[in-house]
């Protein structure tokens, strides 16, 4: 692609910033790089970016006086997640652990089973109805009805995707809605590579006062928003079954985390989904047979991840991949090539919407498998639902220069720029 049809990402000097951070803009089809570090070995020395030469970006900084690995196929990336004696989340604390505290993503062993216990009932397939209907739906109608009045061409990644995870989170958090937007903006700025870390720890400071507030008035007023729940359930320890209940700062960490973490990825992936959709000519067959969209949401994320690796500190002594990995080191799981292993899928360059569905590795595995998919999928569905139902004739706007994928840590649409019937 020339630089004259480029799309510059991002639409603010701190989102170009960010974006670029995480290669959005400097590498569009990262694939034939992971296939050839896949072919001449699954673990190699260094960081997934250093593998592309870009020393600048956010994974060459975390943890950098250690010893850095990466692993590029299915096999390898998934034993590294499976394996948390070996290789310990506690990554994180170098990473989300300034900004929202220690939280679930992070932690191991016991800690982590007992705080999951807590949190897991309220992300249950059977509390996605209860989601759906009180926080997800009212938001995808919301925004579609004011994107049916408009008689001008629209951004569908900026006008749509951006907005449901946050307007969903944010309301279930018990957020006003005029008060979105601004926790939006402090939110992705906690995790931004494009401001200094002054401005990140101000921003998770602001989100946290507020949040603070919310949790004090649960705690004597309960509410059956998420805030409220997480406030007053008890459930037994897997261990030993004495009941606990989360601590205010366990709370406060895990809203902290969701914010970014939730929102972040079912708005990249959304908008891969319909970009995907788009531009190979599928949409009008999903809106003629839905019995197609879960397979769709699979296969969107199989083939294009939002987020494409997760970092592990090596505890002990180990040989990845044939390849000896002393404690202390970290190691870096590339799930964007695992996903793209010919090993485990045909042509996996391909968007296959008939392809035999089975696991991928854009949720994790093991004892970390992301807690929110069940709400990610189901997020995706109903805007997709939405979009179909009343978003007829959707197809590219022509005088727009054609958007398409972008990014090495992060993979997104670099816009949607769409028409449709009015």
């Amino acid at each position: 692609m020339d630089d004259s049809t480029r799309v510059e990402v991002g639409s603010n000097p701190a989102e170009v910033a960010r974006n670029r951070a995480t290669g959005a803009g400097a590498v569009d089809d990262p694939y034939p790089r992971y296939d050839a570090l896949r072919e001449s070995g699954p673990v190699h020395s260094g960081t997934v970016s250093q593998a592309f030469g870009m020393e600048e970006m956010q994974d060459s900084f975390i943890w950098p006086e250690r010893p850095q690995f990466s692993c590029y196929d299915w096999e390898t990336v998934d034993r590294v997640l499976r394996d948390p004696q070996t290789f310990s989340s506690e990554w994180y604390s170098q990473t989300l652990g300034f900004t929202i505290g220690r939280s679930m993503i992070q932690m191991g062993g016991v800690e982590h089973r007992r705080y999951r216990a807590l949190v897991q009932p309220s992300f249950t397939r059977k509390e996605m109805a209860r989601w759906q209907a009180r926080w997800v739906q009212p938001a995808v109608d919301s925004i579609l009805d004011r994107l049916v009045e408009e008689d001008e061409p629209f951004d569908l990644y900026d006008a749509l995707c951006s907005k449901v995870p946050v307007f969903t989170i944010a309301s279930a958090y018990g957020v006003a809605p005029e008060e979105v937007p601004r926790f939006h903006e402090l939110a992705v700025t906690t995790v931004s590579s494009g401001v200094t870390p002054e401005e990140r720890v101000a921003a998770a400071e602001e989100i946290a006062d507020s949040l603070r507030e919310t949790i004090e008035r649960r705690r004597v007023e309960p509410a059956d928003d998420l805030i409220g729940l997480l406030c007053n359930i008890e459930v037994a320890d897997p261990d030993n079954g004495s009941l606990h209940r989360l601590s205010d700062g366990e709370v406060l960490a895990f809203a902290r985390l969701m914010l970014p973490a939730g929102a972040g990825t079912t708005y990249r992936g959304l908008g891969l989904m319909l970009l995907a959709l788009l531009q190979t000519d599928q949409l009008d067959r999903l809106r003629a047979d839905r019995s197609s969209l879960d397979a769709a949401i699979e296969e969107t994320l199989r083939w294009e991840q939002p987020l494409t690796s997760a970092g592990r500190l090596v505890m002990r002594d180990t040989v990845l991949g044939g390849v000896s990995l002393p404690a202390g080191s970290v190691v870096t799981a590339c799930l964007g090539a695992a996903n793209h292993d010919p090993a485990r899928w045909d042509d996996p360059h391909r968007f296959d919407l008939d392809r035999l569905p089975q696991p991928h590795a854009s949720f994790g595995s093991g004892p970390h498998l992301c807690i929110g998919m069940h709400l990610a999928r189901m997020e995706m569905r109903t805007a997709m639902h939405g979009v179909l139902d009343r978003l007829q004739g959707l197809r590219f706007d022509p005088d727009r220069p054609r958007p398409y994928v972008t990014g090495l840590l992060f993979r997104m649409p670099t816009a949607l720029p769409v028409v449709c019937e009015r």
